[in-house]
């Protein structure tokens, strides 16, 4: 099966976002992508931490005059009353999720204190969830919202979406991690143990033929595997590839 208009579009942000050197999620750039994709009436990103109050973004494609109520309740209620997150505190499940397949047991509040009406006055009643991080640390969610539920072949959609952007979470905070000096365990989850020896190796000076055989691979392989690091790494050759590995203690100096 091909892929879609809309997968080939994602795999090109996400794989251009890969290639920078990003120390924040790029929420600017995935919100608006994620409202386009699925004719939504409004996206939201938040982030939530024990003891901190709930950090929250919201894109408006069609919301209407009642957008800064429903911003107000997303910042200051949503964490005790949202199904989604009543759902995912509950399971520990991090996979895409809309409030149409939550149990009942998790909408009590949502249904009974405004949440609902709010979200249909705004167009909003149909909610699904991107969940890209749920540890007792930190979640970082996006909800895409609009007035009908998701199909089977949108909800496929979002669970490669979901792939892509948790990968690119997890490097965006294994680069920060580096940048504000917690030391380089984060930093290794950017490459894979494969990528790192080719990078080893490459910087004390061996071609990509003697890589190979020294791996026992084929030379497209060790230049496959060097093209991922170049793109894990945001730079544009073995050189740079090379420098910034080990800036990032990837490889020894």
């Amino acid at each position: 099966m091909g892929t879609t208009r809309a997968e080939r579009e994602w795999m090109e942000l996400v794989a251009a976002l890969l290639a920078e050197p990003l120390v924040e999620l790029p929420v600017d750039r995935v919100g608006p992508q994620l409202l386009a994709t699925f004719e939504a009436a409004g996206v939201s990103f938040s982030e939530v931490e024990p003891r901190e109050p709930l950090r929250h973004r919201l894109w408006d494609g069609g919301l209407g005059a009642s957008a800064p109520e429903l911003l107000r309740w997303s910042t200051h209620r949503a964490r005790a009353e949202h199904p989604l997150l009543s759902f995912y505190r509950a399971t520990a499940v991090c996979t895409p999720r809309q409030i149409a397949d939550t149990p009942a047991g998790h909408q009590v509040r949502w249904l009974a204190e405004g949440g609902r009406d709010l979200a249909a006055a705004c167009s909003v009643a149909q909610q699904l969830a991107i969940p890209l991080r749920a540890t007792p640390a930190m979640s970082r969610s996006f909800v895409i919202g609009r007035d009908r539920v998701w199909g089977p072949g949108e909800l496929a959609l979002a669970e490669r979406l979901w792939r892509l952007l948790s990968g690119l979470e997890r490097q965006v905070s294994a680069l920060a991690a580096v940048t504000a000096g917690r030391g380089v365990a984060g930093a290794q989850t950017l490459l894979t143990p494969r990528e790192r020896a080719v990078l080893g190796l490459l910087a004390q000076g061996l071609t990509a033929g003697t890589i190979a055989r020294r791996l026992g691979i084929s030379p497209r392989t060790v230049q496959k595997h060097l093209e991922r690091c170049y793109l894990k790494l945001g730079v544009k050759d073995r050189l740079a590839a090379v420098l910034r590995a080990q800036t990032l203690g990837l490889v020894d100096p």
